[in-house]
């Protein structure tokens, strides 16, 4: 589950690293649109930071457990912020539907 997680957020990150410039040309594309789409970037950009923070902490559960914190604190620990990666994720896949 870890592996399909983390492979689904670097292909996301990958996407995300080409540049992507939103300039508004007369007649093809209009400045309100550029703005929505950067919104929708910037919001996008925001939830990675967040989403990649919280994978990192996945192991400080580890560490946790080892200081001698009861597994079943650990495992409830764990399971809400599996959850809240998982909400992440899909903010930032429904901001790619946005753009």
């Amino acid at each position: 589950m870890n592996k399909i997680l983390i492979a689904g957020f670097a292909a996301i990150v990958f996407a995300l690293t080409v540049p992507l410039t939103l300039q508004s040309v007369p007649g093809s594309y209009p400045s309100a649109m550029a703005e929505e789409a950067a919104d929708h970037v910037s919001q996008m950009r925001l939830t990675l930071k967040k989403l990649t923070d919280a994978m990192a902490s996945m192991n400080d559960f580890d560490e946790l457990e080892k200081a001698g914190m009861p597994k079943a604190s650990v495992d409830r620990m764990r399971s809400a912020m599996q959850m809240k990666i998982n909400q992440m994720m899909d903010e930032v896949i429904q901001e790619i539907h946005k753009l």
